[in-house]
């Protein structure tokens, strides 16, 4: 089910709420919920702080098949970011000495178990899936 929403932090308890609805109708556990919201909302909010010229609203798909969920997030007239590209984040550094950036895109890339990136004409889509019943995890 697709909806749109307003590129604003305030539009997190919406999308939250939209994605959930759907969820529970299809009995999807907490295990897979909360990996989905916490995906969802890492990527809405960079999608909001690094593209603040862009007045356009966030497309937000979420597509249960079996007990696969597959959320696409959608936005136009937005430079190029690929969330899929590897990040340089050293986790065993204490607080001080890590640099800022990066860490949530990392979490990301390591909570879902398929994460695409297409960009295309100002047009950028990250698409993830996360199975329910595998608890994925990456070295």
């Amino acid at each position: 089910m697709l909806r749109h929403f307003a590129r604003n932090y305030d539009s997190l308890a919406a999308i939250y709420e939209f994605a959930e609805t759907i969820l529970a109708d299809h009995e999807i556990g907490e295990a897979v919920r909360f990996p989905v919201h916490l995906a969802m909302e890492e990527l809405f909010t960079n999608m909001v702080k690094y593209s603040p010229d862009s007045d356009g609203e966030i497309g937000v798909d979420v597509v249960v098949d079996g007990g696969a969920v597959t959320v696409t997030l959608t936005e136009d007239d937005v430079d190029e970011f690929d969330v899929t590209r590897p990040r340089d984040v050293d986790t065993s550094a204490s607080l001080a000495e890590r640099t800022p950036g990066g860490l949530g895109i990392h979490l990301l890339q390591n909570i879902v178990d398929k994460l695409e990136y297409e960009y295309q004409n100002r047009r950028s889509r990250v698409i993830f899936t996360k199975e329910s019943g595998y608890q994925h995890v990456r070295d």
